[in-house]
């Protein structure tokens, strides 16, 4: 079945001071009024289409990218789209916008616009505070941005499972209540405990603490 697409348009017949919903049946402008059945054309306006610059970071590292976009279109702090390079493609999320006066305005139309700072959301690195007793260690875990943790719940990592405590969160907050869930990409810093290890070969059959990396989430968490 091929896509219907709509526009909303006044009608000369039934509603010529109310915009009605209109199906297109040609892209030069020539479409069916829904309430009535009459057929007209609209004025088209050729849509404009531009290169906005987008400065896309990826943990500590920064490429210069673009994005194709209309040049009416308003964007938005906190958007996400899929910007390239020659090499690269990927999603990300709007994080300041700088207009051609210097501006740094919350959105604007992309006309408008010099330089998008951007963030991956693709993949992202969550930092991870593990604490047993006294001791607090950092650990750097590779996840899709789009995945949830979850306030009480574990993660596996390499060699012991920990307990998530509470979240810090990129727009300043920190989430602390049972439940209360938040996506990676909007991860600054995870706060847990470790409630099981698994037992190292070695010595006196002690515990041994892996060495700190970055790890990816397999899809079996429990997060």
């Amino acid at each position: 079945m091929d896509k219907i697409e709509i526009a909303e348009a006044v009608c000369p017949s039934c509603s010529p001071d109310e915009p009605t919903v209109h199906v297109i049946l040609k892209k030069g402008g020539l479409v069916k009024c829904e309430e009535c059945g009459y057929v007209h054309a609209i004025p088209v306006k050729k849509k404009k289409l531009i290169k906005l610059r987008v400065i896309v970071s990826r943990q500590d590292k920064s490429s210069v990218q673009s994005y194709e976009v209309d040049e009416d279109d308003i964007i938005h702090v906190g958007d996400e789209f899929v910007v390239e390079s020659e090499d690269e493609v990927s999603g990300v999320r709007v994080q300041s916008i700088e207009t051609k006066t210097k501006a740094r305005p919350e959105s604007a139309p992309a006309g408008e616009i010099e330089t998008l700072w951007a963030r991956t959301i693709d993949d992202v690195i969550v930092k991870i505070a593990v604490q047993e007793g006294p001791v607090t260690e950092s650990v750097h875990y590779k996840v899709a941005g789009d995945h949830e943790f979850d306030i009480g719940s574990t993660i596996k990592l390499k060699g012991y499972e920990v307990a998530i405590v509470s979240i810090k969160t990129r727009d300043g907050g920190h989430a602390k209540r049972q439940g209360q869930f938040v996506k990676a990409k909007d991860v600054t810093r995870i706060y847990s405990k470790i409630v099981s290890r698994e037992r190292q070969a070695g010595r006196g059959g002690g515990f041994k603490l892996r060495s700190r990396k970055a790890y990816r989430g397999t899809g079996d968490e429990k997060v």
